[in-house]
């Protein structure tokens, strides 16, 4: 299983126990020409963030960040420094390995109570 269709199999996750939950992949791990890696730097991707977010405020954390890493691999310096000023910043941010990691961390989060957030 590569590191593409582990995520993709926790999105599929989700969507089939979790259908309100809102949430963002981003496209790290995709391979990508030169020149769409240009695109994607320059319109906001940067090095290093987290391959899932889940925007439920739960358990006092304003949101779910999770950097999704096969069973044998580890994070990069830049994805560590991402989880820790994520963790600072008051959201839940982790770093799961393999498909039973990462759904566990989910529905971790998603039993905890709400956060209280307030509007306006």
């Amino acid at each position: 299983m590569s590191e593409q269709s582990l995520q993709s199999a926790v999105i599929k996750y989700i969507q089939l126990q979790y259908p309100f939950v809102r949430y963002c992949a981003s496209l790290g791990g995709i391979r990508t020409s030169i020149r769409q890696a240009i695109k994607a730097k320059a319109t906001g991707y940067v090095k290093g963030f987290p391959d899932l977010q889940i925007t439920e405020a739960r358990g006092g954390y304003f949101g779910l960040f999770i950097e999704i890493k096969m069973e044998k691999r580890y994070a990069t310096k830049e994805q560590k420094e991402w989880i820790k000023d994520l963790t600072d910043r008051g959201y839940k941010a982790v770093i799961a390995k393999g498909l039973t990691d990462t759904i566990t961390v989910v529905d971790d989060y998603l039993k905890l109570k709400k956060t209280n957030v307030k509007k306006g």
